[in-house]
C-alpha cells in the first residue's frame, strides 16, 4: 500500500520543525521480505531527495495505527472524498492548483491512497470496494474549530468537488463519507446494485422502524430482494 499526502501542520501539538509549514508525505507499508522492503524505500529515498521527517522503519502490527500521526483525540473536522480511475494528469494538476504551497488551502490534509491487492474484489462479492474498479480513493479533511473555519473550509471542500467530481468513478468508500455529504445517493454508490438491495433486505428485516438513522444508513428508497441468493 503506498499513500500520498498534502500536510499542513496547524494543531499547536504539532513539533515545531513541521508546524505551519505545508509539506507532502509518502507513506506505505511493506508486506513481505524485509531486505526486498528496504531496497524500495531507498529507491524511493534517492529519488525524492532528503526528507525533512524519514520515519520508515520495521515496525510490529500493533504499531500500524500510528502510519499516519492523525490526533489521538477527537477533532471538529469535515471531509469530502472521491474514488478515482487514475492518477491522470488532469487530475494530478488539479490536486497541485486547489492543494499545493501556492493555493492558500485551509484543509489539514489531502490523501491519495492507491487502491488494489486484497481491495480488488469480484464484483459477486459483499465487499465494500468490489462495486469500483477505482486505483486510487481520495479524502480530504479540514478543522472546523469555529463557525467562520467551518465556513472556509466547507467552500474549499465544495470547489474539490466541482473540480474532482467529474473526473472520479462516481463510485464511493462509505467510510469516507462526511455526514454532510453522506446523501441517498452517495451512500447508495457505495455498493453494488445486489449488495445495496440485499442490505436493504437486512435493514427492513432488523430494523423496519428505523431506529439506527443517525449514520449512513441504506436509503429506505431502495426496494429490498425476498430472499438472498445462494
Amino acid at each position: 500500500m503506498t499513500v500520498l499526502r498534502f500536510t499542513h501542520f496547524i494543531l499547536p501539538t504539532i513539533p515545531d520543525p513541521l508546524r505551519g509549514r505545508t509539506l507532502v508525505a509518502l507513506r506505505g507499508c511493506w508486506s513481505g521480505d524485509v531486505r526486498e522492503g528496504a531496497a524500495f524505500v531507498d529507491r524511493a529515498r534517492a529519488a525524492l531527495g532528503p526528507a525533512v521527517l524519514d520515519s520508515f522503519a520495521v515496525m510490529p502490527p500493533a504499531d500500524l495505527g500510528a502510519l499516519s500521526m492523525d490526533p489521538v483525540d477527537p477533532l471538529a473536522a469535515a471531509n469530502h472524498s472521491e474514488l478515482l480511475p487514475d492518477l491522470t494528469d488532469e487530475i494530478v494538476e488539479a490536486l497541485v492548483d486547489l492543494f499545493g504551497p501556492t493555493s492558500g488551502s485551509p484543509l489539514a490534509m489531502v490523501e491519495v491512497r492507491g487502491l488494489g491487492g486484497a481491495l480488488t474484489g469480484c464484483t459477486g462479492d459483499l465487499s465494500p470496494m468490489a462495486h469500483s474498479r477505482a486505483g486510487y480513493s481520495l479524502n480530504a479533511i479540514g478543522l472546523t474549530a469555529d463557525p467562520e473555519t467551518g465556513r472556509v473550509v466547507r467552500e474549499h471542500l465544495r470547489a474539490l468537488a466541482d473540480r474532482i467530481g467529474p473526473l472520479a468513478t462516481g463510485d464511493t468508500y462509505v467510510n469516507f463519507l462526511d455526514l454532510d455529504g453522506a446523501t441517498e445517493e452517495r451512500i447508495a454508490a457505495a455498493y453494488s446494485a445486489p449488495d445495496l438491495r440485499r442490505l436493504a433486505n437486512l435493514c427492513l428485516t432488523a430494523d423496519p422502524v428505523g431506529v439506527f438513522r443517525f449514520n449512513r444508513n441504506i436509503p429506505r428508497s431502495i426496494t429490498p430482494i425476498e430472499e438472498y441468493p445462494s
